[in-house]
């Protein structure tokens, strides 16, 4: 017999063939195997045939799944609430119920749980209970980073979100957005948590202006933030934000404290024009 061999497939666990003309719909049922019909096209009627073209053939299927049993209703309805996991550890935090250690930063402290720290960071993990570590320490004295910033960190280990300034500052404060997120990052760094650290770094990218470019600029090399540091180039080096850039305060402090950051902006600033001129 001169037919063409059958094209077989597997979809879903049932077979599927290459029938005579046509587009036709195949529907196969889950219970037994089938292998589609038994009529195939003959191999010298599909070479005479329009389907072949430059000795290919394309054969366009739609599959499709339908549902033939209706899924029981459930006969109750117990409303489940979200969880609250987050704000409960917040409020242990913040009662500090059981807590084991206290942070001292300048004037305020802060009572925490040794546990929770080190589940949430390693630096912590050893300085508590690594090789090195003092699982009998009380209290940990921090001097490099601000009590806001500190207490926001603490927040963050404890409810993995980020804290705003409306609950660390004081309305009277200078504690923005910004600044804290500037301060925390810094303090994600120290104590390796990589995830406040990027949103951080994300937080950041989206608050930048032509006042705090500089600024951000700086923390982004010396905590090796590239994505954040491309963005403020990006962002310093456009003709329109230049001039204003070079008049804040934070370009006079990158001036003295990272001269090599002057050379990278210039570099994207001449990259930019080269483009445009393209």
């Amino acid at each position: 017999m001169d037919y063409i061999e059958p094209i077989l497939g597997s979809i879903f666990g049932h077979h599927v063939n290459l029938s005579k003309r046509g587009s036709r719909s195949l529907i196969y049922s889950g219970g037994q195997e089938q292998r589609g019909f038994t009529r195939y096209i003959k191999r010298s009627e599909l070479e005479t045939s329009s389907y072949l073209k430059d000795d290919c053939v394309t054969i366009q299927c739609t599959i499709g799944k339908v549902q033939t049993r209706d899924e029981e209703k459930k006969p109750y309805v117990i409303p489940v609430p979200p969880s609250d996991m987050n704000q409960s550890l917040k409020d242990l935090m913040e009662s500090e119920i059981g807590s084991d250690i206290t942070f001292t930063v300048g004037n305020e402290s802060f009572g925490a749980h040794k546990l929770i720290l080190a589940a949430r960071s390693l630096v912590f993990r050893a300085q508590f209970f690594g090789l090195v570590g003092n699982p009998g320490m009380e209290t940990v004295v921090i001097e490099e980073f601000e009590p806001f910033a500190s207490k926001a960190m603490l927040l963050f280990l404890y409810s993995d979100e980020l804290p705003g300034p409306s609950e660390l500052c004081d309305s009277d404060s200078l504690c923005t957005s910004t600044t804290l997120m500037q301060h925390l990052l810094a303090a994600a760094d120290r104590y390796d948590i990589d995830r406040l650290k990027l949103m951080c770094e994300a937080r950041l990218c989206e608050e930048i202006t032509v006042d705090n470019v500089a600024t951000t600029l700086a923390l982004a090399e010396k905590h090796q933030c590239l994505q954040l540091k491309a963005f403020c180039l990006d962002f310093a080096s456009k003709p329109e934000n230049l001039g204003e850039v070079m008049k804040s305060e934070g370009y006079a402090d990158l001036e003295k404290s990272c001269p090599s950051l002057l050379t990278d902006l210039l570099q994207n600033l001449l990259t930019g024009m080269c483009i445009g001129r393209k």
